[in-house]
Parts: structure tokens; C-alpha cells; sequence
């Protein structure tokens, strides 16, 4: 029997954005997530590369996207979400009001795929599209309802 491998580190998220929107990109999880950038951002000539941000308890790297391989797809990824033309990864972020990120996110250039509702156990839920084509589900924990 094949022992499983122990995970001494933490799982590194990588979002990846059209090349030249990174700081587009950290603007708007700053404003609208109360981003915090950690370290130092890599910079290549004066332009942002990538920056790690932490959202909460959260760690996530924003990067510009080669964009050679954002032109063509038989290189391989990794590709940003507008070169694919969707995404396959929807991102949980609980806040603590769903509705006022909402609208702070359309305000901000995001876009409302499902406007926030109340689920059955009583929590608040809503799905944003950021302007990079990434899907976060918003939610917020409300008073429970009585069994």
C-alpha cells in the first residue's frame, strides 16, 4: 500500500488576467474586497506583473497572463479567462453583506450574474462576475432560521 503524501504548505491560488489588467485587477479586489497586497508586487520595468493579495484568511496570487499563449491555445495554459471565454472555477467569499458588495462590485465595473437571495437555512447569497471574467459566490451568514 502507497502511503498518501502529507501537505506541509498551504494551496497557492493563482488568478490569471488579460495581460496589462493586474493593477485593474488589485484596484478592484482592493476596493470592493478590502484586498491587502502582500510583500513586495514583481515588476518588470515599471509594470505590475503579479501581486499576492490576502482577502480574510485568504491568500491569492493576481497575475497577467502570457499573452502569447492567451493567442493560442495549443501552447497550453495557463490562459485568462477572456482568451477562454469562460471559466470553470467559481470562487466562495463570504463578506458580511452580500447585497452592499454587490452593489459596490457594479459600481466598481463587476457585473451581477445571480442577485443576492436569501437560501433556505437564512443565509444571504449572490453570484458577481468580476470585470476579468471571474465568478466569486458571495455570501453572508444571517440569523438562522427556527427548525
Amino acid at each position: 500500500m502507497t502511503a498518501v503524501p502529507t501537505l506541509i504548505g498551504e494551496v497557492s491560488i493563482r488568478l490569471f488576467v488579460r495581460h496589462g489588467d493586474q493593477q485593474k485587477a488589485l484596484d478592484f479586489y482592493e476596493n470592493v474586497f478590502g484586498a491587502k497586497t502582500v510583500g513586495r508586487p514583481y515588476l518588470h520595468n515599471g509594470e505590475l506583473i503579479a501581486a499576492e493579495i490576502r482577502m480574510g484568511a485568504s491568500f491569492l496570487m493576481i497575475v497577467g497572463a502570457n499573452p502569447k499563449r492567451d493567442a493560442d491555445a495549443s501552447l497550453g495554459g495557463p490562459r485568462s479567462v477572456h482568451a477562454i471565454g469562460a471559466t470553470p472555477v467559481m470562487l466562495d467569499i463570504h463578506v458580511d453583506d452580500v447585497d452592499r458588495v454587490l452593489h459596490h462590485a457594479l459600481a466598481e465595473g463587476g457585473r451581477i450574474r445571480n442577485a443576492a437571495e436569501t437560501l433556505d437555512g437564512g443565509d444571504r447569497a449572490g453570484v458577481l462576475v468580476d470585470p476579468f471574467g471571474h465568478l466569486w459566490v458571495l455570501k453572508s451568514r444571517q440569523k438562522h432560521l427556527a427548525a
